[in-house]
């Protein structure tokens, strides 16, 4: 989950810390106040695309930092933009790409500038078989590894065969060669380090002479006595004679340790010349066999593999040949079930989703989920799952990223979201744009699916509406206000407490705070609590 937001010089924020909670966490503010500013900055800490437009006027660079984790653990992501451009995971140095890997299994971000992930067949194919809550997907990726590697063997054996009897010669030429250099895991950089002793043995023994005398001299021993002898008349000194004697006994090892190296260096130039002859055989080694010695190593297993293999060709071939029908079949088998646990799946999802909708102010609309079969089975299934939506009575029904608008696209998202919520392992929802285009009853359905998703995620909300926010586990204000340079600042303030959440909603709903419309915004934190008990006692 997400603890909190760092965020500095980005637009017209200049610094402003957010912390966030578990629940659903509604950002509300005046039109322009800069609550999307709020969700762009989160999005750059997620890797998304920044530029030194953004940065605020009179700053060489913005800065946002987002802090995730529960318990004890936390990641924490590191993005600037500007003049000095740069991205970090937990003090590390990283990239956005990296930030936006590690940002997928965190945050699902819905509104109209962000990427809608909903678009993307993978998204839905993933979604499909999050809410299908099977190991089967599991299954067929390990299915389609092993099928993949029978092929692999057995076409290297078919090769093999076509090659004959040169290419068995040169396999084991190659092979020869790697067994008669000896190769050995690390034996490159031990020489190197050895060389570099082998070349400068005379200045490092005399050095190291010098530093064992030094540490042999007797000031540090006749110190230590002396404080001894001291502290048997001022026991006050016993801890510092007893520090001095760990320092004797720690100066004497390492004289002895110093005396061990420097009585093994070997100043020998026919050493040196034998050291040089085998680094240059095995760079040799190296350039021919993958740029590394433990590339080489598994070259030449591979090598013995494949000349044991042909000692019976034949044998090798039709074993092969089996072994690739049988991860086949497997392969098939498993794909099937994963197929038919889809199908069931996308009937419940697509009932559950028309359900929702009809609350979600989408009345009329259609949503349907079709498996669409892949010319062959890849690791994650014999078809793709697409998402197909129609928004009005007649429409046709087509693919999501052809006929859903930002606004659509966002309650469809909370519709999936709220039928799958149990199921669904994403620990931070994000909505910007889920109230567009609505009001009334409708916001006050999309408040209680909101609201139901908190219990199973952290949920991030920006809102214009009252009934919406009424909902809030976690209230918080985004406000614009002259800073000390006269320039306007965006603020975020949380709310505490009924009496400032009212105060917010009555603006909401007619923007003054009269006894009228602090008491219709009472009723309505009342009103949502009590909506949402009722409605969480309907979904256990």
């Amino acid at each position: 989950m997400l603890r909190e937001l760092r965020v500095r010089d980005l637009a017209l924020v200049a610094e402003s810390l957010v912390r966030f909670e578990p629940g659903l966490n509604l950002l509300t503010g005046e039109t322009g106040s800069g609550k999307s500013l709020i969700v762009d900055a989160l999005g750059l800490a997620l890797g998304a695309r920044g530029g030194a437009d953004q940065v605020r006027h009179g700053a060489e660079r913005a800065v946002v930092e987002a802090t995730f984790g529960s318990g004890d653990g936390a990641l924490t992501l590191h993005r600037e933009i500007g003049k000095r451009s740069g991205a970090r995971v937990d003090g590390r140095a990283s990239s956005p790409a990296q930030l936006r890997d590690l940002g997928r299994g965190l945050v699902a971000m819905h509104g109209q500038h962000e990427h809608h992930a909903l678009l993307d067949t993978d998204t839905q194919t993933e979604l499909l078989d999050a809410y299908a809550a099977t190991g089967l997907r599991l299954a067929v990726a390990a299915a389609h590894a092993t099928w993949t590697a029978a092929v692999a063997t057995l076409a290297d054996l078919e090769r093999l065969k076509s090659r004959g009897q040169r290419e068995q010669e040169y396999l084991r030429w190659q092979l020869e060669e790697l067994t008669a250099a000896g190769v050995r895991a690390g034996e490159d950089l031990e020489l190197a380090a050895e060389r570099g002793a082998v070349r400068h043995a005379a200045r490092l023994a005399e050095l190291g002479q010098s530093a064992a005398d030094a540490l042999r001299e007797e000031s540090v021993a006749r110190g230590a006595a002396s404080v001894r002898a001291a502290a048997e008349l001022d026991p006050r000194l016993s801890e510092l004679a007893s520090r001095l004697e760990l320092l004797e006994q720690e100066a004497s090892e390492a004289a002895a340790e110093l005396r061990r190296y420097t009585d093994a260096l070997d100043a020998d130039p026919a050493r040196l010349e034998a050291i040089e002859s085998r680094l240059a055989t095995l760079d040799g080694i190296k350039r021919k066999h993958g740029g590394s010695l433990e590339a080489a190593i598994e070259e030449e297993r591979r090598l013995r593999t494949q000349l044991d293999a042909t000692e019976d060709l034949g044998a090798a071939l039709a074993k092969a040949e089996l072994e690739r029908a049988r991860s086949r079949a497997e392969l098939e088998a498993a794909a099937a079930r994963l197929t038919s646990a889809r199908i069931a799946a996308a009937e419940r999802m697509q009932a559950g989703v028309g359900r929702e909708l009809t609350g979600l102010s989408l009345e009329g609309a259609r949503f349907a989920v079709e498996l669409r079969p892949r010319p062959e089975i890849g690791p994650d299934g014999a078809e793709v799952v697409e998402m197909m939506f129609s928004a009005n009575p007649g429409e046709p029904i087509a693919s999501l990223v052809r006929v859903a608008s930002g606004g659509e696209l966002a309650r469809l998202m909370l519709a999936i979201k709220t039928v799958s919520a149990a199921s669904d392992r994403l620990p931070t929802l994000v909505f910007d744009e889920v109230d567009a285009g609505i009001g009334g009853e409708a916001a006050i359905q999309v408040g209680l699916r909101l609201k139901a998703l908190g219990a199973h995620h952290q949920v991030l909300v920006v809102t214009h509406l009252a009934q919406i926010a009424s909902f809030a586990d976690h209230h918080l204000v985004v406000e614009k206000a002259p800073g000390p340079d006269g320039r306007n600042v965006v603020a975020v303030r949380e709310l505490r407490g009924d009496e400032e959440r009212a105060r917010e909603l009555a603006r909401m709903m007619g923007g003054a705070t009269t006894a009228k419309a602090l008491a219709r915004a009472r009723e309505l934190l009342e009103e949502s609590r009590s909506s949402a008990k009722q409605e969480a006692l309907q979904r256990t």
